[in-house]
């Protein structure tokens, strides 16, 4: 038990790790790239309280809901137009809460849509194909970009067997502060 309901293994290890992305304007990542191109065509940040006695129901994220409405409406999506997430799980819980506030699952049925297959490899809307924080570790400042490489690796038909069939569009979640603040990226390949 770390807090209940929380066990060990609902939680992500905090580790050490880096990671990079090379960002380019669209024309000279036509010209120089021998890889399929992912733009990113929406993004979205959006702040909370950090204090979570201060919030009026502590399993909303309004800071993740705020971020991805700014970047559906700059990609021209919604979420059923997404064909995969990477999500910032470094809670079992936070996965939920995320996908509630993505608008992937209806608030009070992130937990029953998970249980019953929505965000698997084969699912409605496959969430965390790279195994997640809870896999993989929390390498903190690398966190985010970990994500946007694996939307990519999916979005370019890289990821082996973890990849998601017909994948063409991808989002990144990524937090801090227990949801304070959240950034939603939308990318797509062209």
């Amino acid at each position: 038990m770390v807090a209940d309901p929380l066990r060990i293994l609902d939680c992500s290890p905090i580790t050490d790790g880096a990671a990079a992305v090379i960002l380019a304007p669209l024309d000279l990542a036509k010209k120089i790239s021998k890889k399929p191109v992912v733009k990113i065509i929406g993004s979205g940040h959006a702040t909370d309280t950090i204090a979570l006695h201060s919030r009026k129901d502590l399993t909303e994220i309004k800071s993740t809901e705020r971020a991805a409405k700014i970047a559906y409406e700059m990609a021209s999506k919604s979420p059923d137009e997404i064909h995969l997430a990477e999500v910032h799980d470094c809670f079992t819980i936070a996965e939920i809460c995320v996908i509630e506030a993505l608008g992937f699952a209806e608030k009070g049925k992130g937990g029953p849509a998970t249980e019953h297959g929505m965000t698997t490899l084969g699912g409605k809307i496959p969430v965390n194909t790279s195994g997640g924080l809870k896999s993989k570790g929390h390498p903190v400042g690398a966190t985010g970009v970990a994500q946007a490489i694996e939307i990519t690796k999916q979005l370019r038909g890289e990821a082996g067997e973890r990849q998601v069939k017909n994948a063409k569009v991808g989002l990144t979640q990524n937090m801090g502060g227990s949801g304070g603040s959240s950034l939603v990226h939308i990318m797509e390949v062209v």
